[in-house]
């Protein structure tokens, strides 16, 4: 005990005198420094946001319980919420402690007040076949964050003629770091026209994140403003990464795109079970190659049949996108929007892409849509790959574990991160619905009973009870036929 006391007392004076030796040596006094931190502590951290920290004066932060120099380095929430935060300040007058909270934004969070503005272009004239040319800014509270010429072009099939708020493509000639995204030079700027949630998309992606799909792909909330004047809330989404080409002819991206069959398309595709499957690589494929992917896959589908998995399936990432499909009931995941690649000698889904629809927001599917319950696409023949695995054993169990793993772990945050997201939403949406005065105006899919809601939490409220009451039903699903 002796011994103990002793060797506590010479650790508490090993602090002191460090401490002392960092007062000592520091050019600040407290007063010349607190009130950079006093404001930092007040105001919401994005990922403009920065440490205040003073040449010749010791600092240090620690956020959650994680030492952080740099704010780049901190583990961001999956939803906007206060982290605790300890501030030692090693001035040259005192040591001094600051105990608090800061409030730190999600990655996607509309708050981090983001704009871009495009200037210099025919914005009345822009094509979807061809890019037009354009000043791209940044700002953040009307702070201008960057400047560069980029490019523009329209995007979309159907949306792109059904509705006034498009969606676009903007691209550089070079990799930009913006707004805490890893360096790109491509992005999408989802017009959510249909989608008067303003987040079927977004958390489409978030849920993907949350539950470690292998490819996908981050998110940002920015207002667009077009040569001055505003144009909208956009979901800004990098674009779809596509894994690279190597000598081994089956690594390849596709994209099951019915599309195809409907409307004219310059992409080259083949067929498996009869459905078109746009290729996503960029390269140019010999047609022995694309023949040898095509039958690649027949055999692999017809494995199935059989009752065999074959080696290459990755049943975690099979049952996970699937998963994410159903709980959305997602009506693209029918025919369109559905990437499947193979790389390493794995055959895996994703990135998951095209919610929109989802969650009940589509009026040519029949009423049982709009009802949480019911399976969806896991017994539908048009998706032949999971109406033919889902009924094998091995799947069904891998299917069972992970819904129950998203039921237990993953649904009480994703219901909150939908809460989180849906009110810090709303003045956004405002001044959305106010530029294009459609809140209650049927837009092609929209069924009558999201037209007629009275405000825009109404859609909110929509968005989590779907899910909240699918995810009981599935839950319970999990053990009645089929999955017993």
């Amino acid at each position: 005990m002796k011994q103990f006391l002793i060797s506590s007392i010479l650790i508490l004076i090993s602090v002191f005198l460090v401490s002392c030796q960092q007062n000592l040596t520091a050019k600040h006094t407290l007063e010349q420094v607190l009130p950079d931190i006093e404001y930092f502590i007040e105001q919401d951290v994005t990922h403009e946001s920065t440490l205040p920290l003073f040449e010749g004066t010791i600092i240090s932060y620690e956020i959650n319980d994680q030492i952080i120099d740099d704010l780049k380095n901190l583990d961001r929430p999956i939803y906007d919420q206060y982290m605790d935060l300890e501030v030692i300040i090693y001035a040259s007058d005192e040591t001094y402690k600051i105990i608090d909270q800061i409030y730190v934004l999600s990655a996607y969070s509309p708050k981090h007040n983001y704009e871009i503005h495009l200037n210099g272009v025919d914005f009345e004239n822009i094509q979807k076949e061809s890019f037009s040319q354009t000043v791209i800014s940044l700002y953040q509270n009307d702070t201008e964050l960057f400047e560069s010429l980029g490019n523009i072009r329209g995007r979309g099939n159907s949306n792109w003629f059904a509705y006034d708020k498009k969606s676009y493509r903007i691209s550089f000639d070079h990799n930009i770091e913006m707004m805490g995204l890893r360096p790109h030079h491509d992005y999408l700027l989802i017009g959510m026209a249909a989608d008067k949630s303003l987040m079927r998309d977004v958390i489409a992606h978030q849920l993907s994140q949350m539950l470690s799909l292998e490819i996908t792909q981050a998110t940002r909330y920015i207002s667009l403003y077009v040569n001055g004047d505003y144009h909208g809330l956009y979901a800004l989404i990098e674009d779809r990464t596509y894994i690279k080409s190597n000598e081994d002819p089956l690594t390849f991206a596709l994209e099951l795109d019915h599309r195809i069959d409907w409307e004219p398309s310059n992409d080259v595709f083949i067929r498996v079970d009869g459905a078109p499957y746009a290729i996503k690589r960029s390269v140019n494929l010999e047609a022995d190659t694309l023949m040898t992917i095509e039958t690649y896959l027949e055999n692999v589908l017809n494995d199935l049949r059989n009752g065999i998995i074959h080696p290459d399936i990755d049943l975690t990432n099979w049952a996970k996108y699937m998963m994410i499909q159903e709980i959305f009931k997602n009506v693209d995941a029918w025919g369109l929007s559905v990437f499947m690649y193979r790389e390493n000698n794995t055959l895996k889904f994703g990135p998951v892409w095209d919610f929109d629809f989802a969650l009940g927001n589509a009026d040519y599917v029949g009423d049982d849509y709009y009802n949480p319950e019911g399976f969806f696409l896991a017994f539908d023949s048009r998706m032949s790959w999971f109406f033919t695995i889902i009924e094998l054993d091995v799947f069904q169990d891998m299917f069972r574990n992970e819904m129950l793993h998203y039921y237990n772990e993953i649904l009480p945050m994703f219901l909150t991160l939908i809460e989180v997201l849906g009110v810090s939403l709303i003045p956004y949406a405002e001044e959305n619905f106010e530029r294009w005065n459609n809140f209650n105006t049927y837009l092609w899919p929209n069924p009558m009973f999201m037209v007629e809601f009275e405000s825009y939490v109404d859609h909110i409220l929509w968005n989590k009870t779907f899910i909240y009451e699918r995810s009981i039903w599935y839950r319970d699903a999990m053990f009645r036929h089929p999955f017993i």
